[in-house]
């Protein structure tokens, strides 16, 4: 029922947070088309701004065509005529943009290039032809784009009596009587063409007055529409969030209503500062902690490096299940739990929801049966079963670095007569003093066991040559010169000892055992109280030691 829970409230939360998305994309959208329609629309006067400017440049091009050709006519001058063909050249590239762009399939190229050679503003002319191609159908930018093909006909004519006046300069000098006629049909044709020019530029006007009208009525038009529908829009998913919002607050009581009665420590605790946002009594009372004491989750890990390694198997899992791990709580006591966790939303922010088991008096139990499996119970030592893991894994490992290791097996000299003559009791006491002893003359790695009854041995893993080995045999030796007191009795102790090594002694296991067993025998038959290469090659030195007598 919590996993339900939970999982009702992130998706809640995953709707509220869609839900202001989509009103921001909303509004967001509403600027984006209103910026772009403004921009279409400013673009769009600014093209017919520039064919008002056009027409300027066109009306005076052609009256400079109308006077440069008079003036030829008068004088016969060449740079004259050269003044007529400049701007003539402005009239027939607007033309030729023009006629480029009334057909189906305009080579825009060329359409600019037309502009460019009427002199209009090169930024203007993607603007004009925009302009031309989308609004051409509109009744006054038709009807402008009539009147202006209707001027072709008079600038044909215009062309035409230019030829003829320049035919005539070049037939040879003739008086100002003669061209007279010439001069007058010129300036017939220029009163033809500026009623031309007038209905276009009012024409041209009166479209721009409008498209600007137009345009200005559609933007806002468009604009109230949008906004009306994103404010409809906006009070319905409003009025959906506010539901949503007490769905959810009523599912995060329902929540703590479930956690605070489980009959296991529950526990919600924020992600990114790990702070305690609830705890049911259970929780309260296994980590002897006060409600709302700002305590964080983090602090009752017993190892950082617990807390870490769990963190980052829940950012890759988002959940983790029965992780057993050491918790301490408010005043330091270490304590063994089970834990399950889930990443959830609680309250609109990323959280952990963890349930815990005590499992203290189990992995006591758990670590008392490994004790009492590997460990000797009468001396506290490795027994024989966790001596032979460890030589065996000692064994591999330098079988694989092809290092070098040795045993020393020990045997307590004439611990039957103390059994006898004292009892069972003394020589268990006696077992545990020899343990004592073994432990403060071995160091760390090298590992002391008891195999049974009176025998001892020493697994030497780290340095095994022989200085070190001679340094803790007499080592042993000489600890054991003190007497033991039992029962008012003091007992003296001595050991014979036996030395293997490997690779030398012995290839295996099996072989290195016998191998240290056999000269352990031998210090035995050497008299005792000495200790015994195995092959005999570096005779034990002799020792100066002298054994207290029972």
């Amino acid at each position: 029922m919590a996993d339900a829970t939970q999982l009702a409230l992130g998706s809640a939360t995953a709707v509220n947070s869609r839900r202001l998305i989509v009103i921001a994309w909303l509004f967001s959208a509403i600027v984006l088309v209103t910026l772009a329609f403004s921009y279409y629309g400013i673009g769009i006067l600014g093209a017919g701004r520039a064919y008002v400017g056009g027409e300027g440049l066109w009306s005076k091009a052609q009256k400079d065509m109308v006077y440069a050709l008079a003036r030829y006519a008068s004088g016969h001058r060449a740079a004259d005529r050269d003044a007529y063909l400049a701007s003539r050249a402005v009239i027939l590239g607007d033309r030729q943009a023009r006629l480029e762009l009334d057909k189906s399939a305009p080579d825009l190229d060329v359409a600019r290039a037309g502009f460019r050679a009427g002199r209009n503003h090169p930024d203007d002319i993607d603007g004009m032809i925009r302009l031309f191609t989308d609004f051409r159908h509109v009744p006054d930018i038709g009807k402008a784009i009539g009147i202006w093909a209707a001027a072709d006909h008079e600038i044909d004519q215009l062309d035409a009596l230019a030829a003829r006046i320049h035919a005539a300069v070049q037939a040879g000098p003739r008086g100002e009587a003669d061209m007279q006629p010439l001069i007058d049909e010129l300036f017939v044709i220029n009163q033809r063409l500026r009623p031309l020019e007038d209905a276009f530029s009012s024409t041209l006007g009166e479209a721009a007055r409008k498209t600007q009208l137009a345009l200005i009525v559609l933007l806002f038009t468009g604009v109230s529409v949008f906004l009306l529908a994103a404010f409809v829009i906006s009070t319905r998913l409003v009025r959906q969030n506010a539901a949503t919002e007490m769905a959810l607050r009523q599912g995060e009581a329902q929540l703590r209503g479930l956690l605070q009665f489980a009959p296991l420590p529950m526990i919600i605790a924020r992600i990114a500062d790990r702070s305690i946002l609830f705890a049911n009594d259970h929780a309260l009372r296994q980590f002897k902690m006060a409600t709302g004491d700002g305590a964080r989750s983090s602090d009752f890990y017993v190892s950082l490096d617990d807390r870490d390694i769990l963190m980052r198997h829940l950012q890759e899992h988002r959940s983790v299940d029965d992780w057993e791990v050491r918790l301490k709580d408010a005043h330091g006591d270490a304590f063994w739990a089970s834990m399950s966790s889930q990443c959830i939303l609680y309250y609109g922010e990323p959280c952990v929801l963890t349930a815990l088991s005590n499992i203290d008096v189990r992995k006591r139990n758990q670590q008392d049966l490994h004790r009492r499996a590997f460990h000797d119970e009468l001396t506290g030592l490795p027994n024989r079963a966790m001596f032979m893991a460890s030589l065996d894994q000692i064994f591999a490992q330098m079988r694989t670095d092809e290092g070098v290791f040795a045993l020393m097996f020990l045997d307590v000299d004439r611990f039957k007569v103390v059994n006898d003559e004292l009892g069972h009791g003394a020589g268990d006491k006696l077992l545990q003093e020899v343990a004592n002893r073994l432990r403060a003359c071995v160091a760390q790695p090298d590992l002391v066991a008891r195999l049974g009854g009176d025998e001892f041995v020493i697994l030497v893993a780290a340095q095994a040559d022989a200085g070190k080995l001679h340094d803790i045999a007499t080592a042993i030796m000489a600890a054991m010169l003190e007497p033991v007191l039992i029962d008012g009795h003091g007992v003296g102790i001595t050991v014979s000892i036996g030395i293997s090594r490997y690779p030398q002694d012995g290839a295996d296991l099996t072989a290195m055992m016998k191998s240290a067993d056999r000269a352990m025998y031998r210090a035995k038959e050497s008299g005792r109280n000495n200790f015994q290469w195995c092959a005999c090659d570096e005779p034990a030195p002799p020792l100066e030691l002298e054994a207290p007598l029972a």
